[in-house]
């Protein structure tokens, strides 16, 4: 049951509203700074450049190309999620829990390690070519995938499947069995009932992932990066990075990023309202009187769990495990045999003196001064606003409560434009590139605490916090003692999430900050210079961690997204 109460104390304390200063600062003047070149480019009001960027031919085609590869993306990943999602929710079968772990893996990997995955295993030189040429004895690499648009839906279906797949079994399972019951009684068959039973009261959990999933590929920014191959598969983010960094064109930069924000808080308001009605039937499906039951799988059953396992390895632990083979291997020489050795380890942590240690050791060292401070940073701002849109009602909170998660709908590239005009506006300063790094990272976490914290704070029976009111215990004291306790498991979890995702943050990064090089940045140089085998290194490390995250994740029960 959800407790979701207002307090009889109104006004919250104000050490929780200061940190809405705190948001105001790092969030809504780097993205005000934005919008502002955009339409005042020479510090006055003007349109043309907001009206000639948005109408051009070639930023019509960007958009359109947009709108096209993220429809296609979802679509193949509810064509990948939905069969497992019913596998998940109908049948109980061996290794069932480890599936659903292993498949949530890839939605918390970093965007560069999708990329640098899919290069080792799907590329023209890669491990799936090579067993392929091998089987069949062919001279040539039968599968041409990478630097296209079906590399960028088949990345964006692998980053994203797991999402479809978690929502929706997650409210398969809950649906009551009583309907299907009657349906059967009256000599419904097995199409018919899932089409006109099932299929209804799943389309909330559907078309909310769907959403999301939209709203990730629209946005979506180092897989064009690295996998669209030129400027035939531009998308915005893509073309607000080249306008901001290439061309130096800053007012079209400006420009383009407002026409997307109007497009992504678009998406993140459908998202929302189709959430809320989400929530809304979990809240009357779950207290029905007869929960469903899981089924031993029959032939056809069987056939396909191993089916859908199989094309999971293939797309989902290829390019995850095809990291970790290639960072034991090395190369004898240019033209020569590849060596299996724990070489690249060795210099990345024992010989600093080399290229390789050079850049591996600063690269680490920075990501987990950044990470640690930026989680810790999300995790003040995050339980703040948490805590007052769930404890508290008063005037324009639902506007509030909207302003707060505004980060969710804004996509790190344009966040990374407002802090790069933030610092080229700023005096220099010892370390300002480090700060601004770790203002941007926990801006782009924090969201994810709110999610995990509020939830935690909801489920919080009002009936301890009245027993404390009623016995003179201020605010102060009741979240103390009362409240802080319980939040605790959820407050260090959401903290390692945090440091996860700035650990694999580039997006922001790569766009305002060439100084402070983190793995993520230290990897997509390395891609570049086609130094893949020590990308695998730095690559594997960040898997480790990335997987330890959504297994501690997974575990508490807080991963349905």
């Amino acid at each position: 049951m959800t407790y979701h109460r207002t307090r009889r104390w109104e006004k919250p304390h104000p050490a929780f509203l200061s940190v809405f200063i705190l948001l105001l600062v790092l969030f809504y003047i780097p993205i005000g700074g934005v919008l502002i070149r955009g339409f005042f480019p020479d510090s006055r009001f003007d349109l043309r450049i907001f009206r000639d960027t948005i109408t051009s031919a070639y930023t019509l085609r960007i958009i359109w190309f947009t709108f096209t590869q993220a429809v296609l993306s979802t679509l193949f990943s509810l064509l990948l999620g939905l069969p497992g999602a019913f596998l998940l929710a109908t049948y109980s079968f061996p290794g069932k829990r480890l599936v659903r772990a292993l498949s949530g893996i890839p939605f918390v990997l970093p965007p560069i390690l999708v990329v640098l995955g899919f290069v080792i295993f799907f590329g023209n030189s890669g491990l799936l070519n090579s067993l392929l040429m091998r089987i069949f004895d062919l001279e040539e690499p039968p599968l041409r995938i990478l630097y296209s648009l079906g590399a960028i839906i088949l990345a964006h279906g692998f980053y994203n499947f797991p999402i479809v797949l978690r929502v929706v079994s997650s409210l398969w399972q809950q649906l009551p069995p009583s309907q299907e019951w009657a349906a059967r009684t009256l000599g419904a068959r097995k199409f018919r009932l899932f089409c006109s039973i099932t299929l209804p009261q799943l389309l909330p959990a559907v078309l909310s992932s769907a959403a999301l999933v939209f709203m990730f590929c629209f946005t979506s920014f180092a897989v064009i990066l690295v996998l669209g191959g030129g400027p035939e598969y531009t998308t915005i983010e893509v073309e607000i990075y080249r306008l901001a960094r290439t061309s130096l064109d800053i007012s079209a930069a400006g420009a383009l990023s407002s026409a997307a924000l109007i497009i992504t808080l678009g998406l993140m308001y459908v998202y929302i309202q189709l959430q809320n009605r989400l929530s809304f039937h979990q809240e009357l499906t779950v207290h029905q009187a007869h929960r469903r039951s899981f089924q031993r799988p029959g032939p056809a059953g069987l056939t396909g769990i191993i089916v859908y396992i199989s094309i999971m390895l293939v797309i989902a632990a290829g390019p995850i495990l095809g990291v970790v083979f290639r960072s034991f291997q090395k190369p004898s020489s240019r033209a020569g045999s590849v060596l299996y050795t724990f070489e690249w380890y060795r210099r990345m942590f024992f010989d600093g003196a080399g290229q390789f240690g050079r850049i591996a050791l600063p690269a680490i060292r920075n990501s987990l001064l950044i990470g640690t401070a930026a989680a810790a940073a999300a995790i003040l701002i995050g339980t703040a606003v948490s805590y007052v849109t769930v404890r508290y009602r008063f005037r324009l909170s639902s506007l509030i409560d909207t302003l707060s998660m505004a980060p969710m709908a804004v996509s790190s590239v344009i966040l990374g434009l407002g802090y790069f005009l933030l610092l080229r506006s700023m005096p220099d300063f010892r370390n300002g590139a480090v700060v601004m790094v770790i203002a941007a990272h926990s801006i782009i976490a924090y969201p994810f605490v709110v999610r995990t914290v509020s939830s935690v704070l909801k489920k919080l029976s009002p009936n301890q916090l009245y027993a404390a009111m009623l016995l003179g215990a201020p605010p102060r004291r009741v979240f103390r003692t009362v409240e802080l306790p319980v939040l605790l498991p959820s407050l260090g979890a959401a903290s390692i999430f945090a440091f996860a995702i700035s650990l694999g943050e580039i997006n922001a990064t790569l766009l305002f900050s060439s100084s402070v090089i983190t793995i993520p940045l230290a990897i997509y140089r390395m891609i570049g210079s086609y130094n893949f085998f020590g990308a695998c290194a730095l690559g594997t490390l960040l898997i480790l961690v990335c997987t330890g995250v959504f297994a501690l994740f997974d575990y508490a029960g807080d991963s349905d997204y």
